[in-house]
């Protein structure tokens, strides 16, 4: 069942905030964290079938829901945006991200996502007493509009025990409010049945950035719970922690929560992996193997962790020369190769005249630095392009004069070549396609159209070159 959600915006660029409410809320709970973004960002704050104003649209499951927010999106127009949902939105929002991934959600382009305090895509770790209390407490009306007696207080408990600091009156009010105007089947059909499904296997591994947000005092699900079922589901995620709160983050700390939203917004790139090879990495072509190892590849690794800050500004210039890359489309090979040393990771060989491979890379460096001041003044990376190509392709010829340096710079260079080849970005530039035959947990599935030049239909295409 679809319908178009009632929304409350601000803000006009792009991307866009999607905000999604936790159970019992409604749009308003992001009020205050949109004039912290006003001006910054075009902020959605939607209703959720059952709440706030859409208390008496139906359509309570997860994909119902799922279904009404990809409507709303579609009326919207929007062209960029994230997806943010709190508690039980954060389910929603992961089942909206996976139906992206799979080409089936039809909206614009789903940048990332932002959960907090989300429930996981698996059954969310409700203890039955508290299921029960929490089923008791609001029963459906006897006529529309006219809450029961003890209703304000039971709402009053229900917002006050998801905070662990005081609101200002007017918010906490509003809170309140909602609780009570929501749609009483909602709220039971959440309790009873949606909070109980299982959409982990469904939502698997995705490649979108992602930021989950927990509440350090949050004792239902906290970063304990989040880091154990939500973090699993994101190659590219990261969870952060935020003190002193509760589980209404929105509410409890909306200046927090903006920054991380402002710094998440502000750490999103471009693309470098289309979403057409994203769906073919995750199609039953690809083994779940070679599919963990492809999306791991994605996220740019944090750095340095061996080379000092001049070391590592050195390896990037040299990289900038031996793998030459178009302007936006740069893949992180020095970030890679960083973390590959960094993990005693190689190809399980080295040349008799070099020490071990991060050794090798330090010292390197450095007498590439230093060989670099002696003929021009400068260190390497400050050196104009023609320099640096002249002192490389001397480095290149000096076996058997200086061979530790030689092959030093051989083996950067298969390095470099290895991690840029082997990056799905260059992967999904080229097409490649030969390791979609399936494997294990997978059907084994070859190639039927083998002539020359013939692409089968659920092959990726190459991309076009600008």
């Amino acid at each position: 069942m679809m319908n178009i959600l009632p929304v409350r915006q601000s803000g006009e660029s792009s991307p866009a905030l999607v905000l999604m409410h936790f159970l019992g809320g409604s749009a308003r709970e992001w009020d205050e964290v949109r004039a912290r973004l006003d001006g910054k960002y075009r902020c959605v704050a939607i209703d959720l079938p059952g709440f706030g104003d859409a208390a008496e649209i139906p359509g309570y499951t997860v994909a119902e829901m799922a279904d009404s927010v990809a409507l709303t999106l579609r009326a919207l127009g929007l062209d960029r945006y994230v997806l943010v949902g709190h508690s039980m939105s954060g389910k929603v929002a992961a089942v909206l991200a996976r139906r992206f991934a799979d080409g089936l959600l039809h909206t614009g382009e789903l940048e990332g996502l932002v959960l907090v305090a989300p429930s996981p895509a698996s059954p969310e770790p409700i203890p039955d007493d508290k299921r029960a209390t929490m089923l008791d407490a609001f029963s459906p009306l006897e006529a529309p509009g006219q809450p029961k007696d003890g209703d304000l207080s039971r709402a009053s408990r229900y917002v006050s025990k998801n905070e662990s600091r005081v609101m200002p009156p007017e918010v906490q009010h509003r809170a309140v409010e909602d609780v009570l105007r929501m749609g009483r089947a909602a709220w039971r059909a959440w309790l009873e049945s949606g909070s109980r499904e299982d959409w982990s296997a469904r939502v698997g591994r995705l490649s979108l950035p992602a930021l989950i947000v927990a509440g350090e005092k949050d004792t239902s699900l906290g970063a304990e719970q989040q880091e154990k079922l939500t973090l699993p589901h994101f190659a590219d995620g990261k969870l952060v922690v935020v003190r002193d709160c509760g589980h209404l983050i929105p509410m409890e700390k909306p200046a927090e929560l903006a920054a991380l939203l402002e710094e998440f917004m502000s750490g999103l790139k471009p693309k470098l992996v289309p979403e057409e090879y994203l769906r073919f990495l995750e199609s039953d072509r690809v083994s779940p193997k070679t599919r963990e190892v492809a999306l791991a590849r994605i996220p740019d690794p944090v750095g340095p962790s061996v080379f000092t800050s001049e070391e590592y500004a050195t390896l990037r210039a040299v990289l900038a020369r031996v793998v030459p890359q178009e302007l936006g489309e740069e893949i992180d090979l020095a970030a890679r190769l960083d973390k590959q040393l960094a993990a005693g990771k190689g190809d399980g060989w080295r040349y008799a005249v070099l020490p071990g491979d991060a050794q090798a890379y330090k010292i390197g460096l450095q007498t590439l630095d230093d060989l670099s001041r002696e003929l021009h003044g400068p260190p390497f990376a400050a050196l104009a392009f023609a320099h640096q190509e002249a002192l490389l392709a001397s480095i290149a010829e000096m076996q058997p004069a200086a061979p530790q340096m030689a092959r030093w710079f051989e083996d950067l260079r298969a390095d470099a070549a290895a991690i840029y080849m082997s990056h799905p970005a260059t992967l999904a530039r080229a097409g490649y396609s030969g390791f979609g035959v399936g494997g294990a947990e997978t059907p084994h599935r070859g190639f039927v159209q083998i002539g020359v030049g013939d692409v089968e239909g659920w092959e990726p295409r190459a991309l076009e070159r600008k």
